[in-house]
């Protein structure tokens, strides 16, 4: 099935009435409010996973990771993306 289908079937996004077909999309896609929910609640997920390994390395490379997360986050905004879910 679908991945789109699936979504819809599942509450989290909608088609949304506005197609743009100049910029090669067959349809758009919108999150719905349960959508963001979900997505809001996954990343809290991820942050508290990452939280809980960061914990259990050494204190040196918990500042190599403290110092290269701000390269990593820039690098990561200047990606071309065709996702608005940041």
């Amino acid at each position: 099935m679908e991945l789109f289908v699936i979504m819809a079937m599942e509450g989290v996004v909608v088609q949304s009435p506005y197609v743009d077909r100049s910029d090669g999309r067959f349809v758009l896609v919108e999150a719905t409010g349960v959508g963001l929910e979900v997505f809001r609640q996954r990343r809290a997920e991820r942050a508290e996973s990452l939280r809980h390994l960061i914990e259990e390395l050494s204190e040196r490379e918990q500042h190599a990771v403290q110092v290269g997360l701000p390269a990593l986050a820039l690098a990561i905004q200047a990606r071309p993306s065709h996702c608005a879910c940041r």
